[in-house]
This record gives structure tokens, C-alpha cells and sequence, in this order.
């Protein structure tokens, strides 16, 4: 009853992710060395070239991501990105290039 009750705030928070999914895919797209892959979810699947490293540069900076490259061997150098707000999205993409760059 409470989802139903509240629809529009819920289409108003899925309009939200899908702006900032697309915003982040073109963010991602720019940046040298990264491979996003496209996604329909709230997280984007991303190629690095190290994602040990860039896991440790970015969790040092106060962003975690999820390193999934160890899972399959399909997953090879992928991180997990999840959406989030656009200020969690700014902040991490800050923390993405720094840790890029570190590399």
C-alpha cells in the first residue's frame, strides 16, 4: 500500500537514476582508459586499466565502488559503479580521476 500510495515520488527518484546513469556513461566514456559498458540498471560496469588499484585510490578518497574483477574471468579489470545522487556522482568521479591518475 505505501508504494502505491507514494508512485510519484518513486517515478521522480527513477527519473533521477536514469539522468545520472546517462550523465555518468558520458563522464566515463571521456575518460582515457575506461570502458563502460551500457546498462538499463542503477550501476554501471566499468574496464580500467588496474581496478585493484583504482579500488584502493578511490576508497582511500571516501568513495567505494565495487571490484568485481575477480568474480569471472569476463569481469577481468571491472569495477561495479553504482548511481547515486549527483552530488555521490560528482564526488565520485573526482575520486575516479585521481585515482587514474595515480596509476
Amino acid at each position: 500500500m505505501f508504494a502505491l500510495e507514494h508512485v510519484e515520488e518513486y517515478e521522480a527518484q527513477a527519473a533521477i537514476i536514469r539522468s545520472e546513469r546517462a550523465r555518468l556513461m558520458v563522464e566515463l566514456q571521456a575518460l582515457d582508459g575506461v570502458q563502460p559498458f551500457p546498462s538499463e540498471a542503477n550501476m554501471i560496469l566499468a574496464r580500467v586499466p588496474d581496478a585493484a588499484k583504482v579500488f584502493a585510490g578511490m576508497k582511500a578518497r571516501g568513495v567505494l565502488i565495487k571490484n568485481v574483477s575477480g568474480l569471472h574471468p569476463l569481469l577481468a579489470r571491472c569495477l561495479r559503479i553504482t548511481v547515486g545522487t549527483p552530488e555521490e556522482n560528482t564526488q565520485m568521479l573526482a575520486a575516479l580521476r585521481a585515482a587514474l591518475q595515480d596509476l
